[in-house]
């Protein structure tokens, strides 16, 4: 007996952290539920279908983000992946800020979808000096950030979809 509850320990330990999916603007954020300050996690989009080949829209991804001034990081075209980092300005509780996270697009036959990752959050001074933090399901700085981010996406949509 004693060695199915170190098991069952062992087992319990390794699942992950308790997330929660809550929508928002036509996207699902995944928020640790776990914790108080409750960080996002991530925020996946819808996945858009257009008569396109994967390579077809490959080709115009990187035209589409530079139009945003999103650079990419990395493409694996066999994969269908491109990644870039995103800094999304907005202002929030009376000071400018910054929100930075990464973008994941996956590309395939006929579709893409666009996923963000890392999101945290700082306050622009205007000196260069930034200290992120996690992005947290609270107070209102969140709501006006992802909304400022989800504009940005749109744009690139729209793009792919010209």
């Amino acid at each position: 007996m004693k060695g199915w509850i170190l098991m069952l320990g062992a087992a319990l330990a390794a699942l992950p952290a308790s997330a929660e999916d809550v929508p928002f603007n036509g996207r699902t954020l995944e928020v640790a539920a776990d914790q108080e300050a409750r960080p996002i996690l991530s925020m996946v989009g819808t996945q858009y279908v257009l008569p396109l080949t994967q390579e077809q829209l490959l080709a115009r991804v990187p035209a589409c983000l530079s139009a945003q001034g999103i650079a990419v990081a990395s493409t694996d075209a066999a994969q269908g992946v491109v990644q870039a980092e995103v800094l999304t300005r907005f202002r929030a509780s009376f000071a400018n800020r910054i929100l930075r996270s990464q973008l994941r697009l996956d590309v395939g036959e006929g579709f893409f979808q666009l996923s963000e990752s890392a999101l945290e959050v700082t306050e622009d001074g205007g000196d260069g000096a930034f200290a992120y933090a996690s992005l947290t399901q609270s107070g209102g700085i969140w709501e006006k950030g992802l909304e400022t981010l989800v504009e940005t996406e749109n744009k690139v949509v729209d793009c792919l979809y010209k």
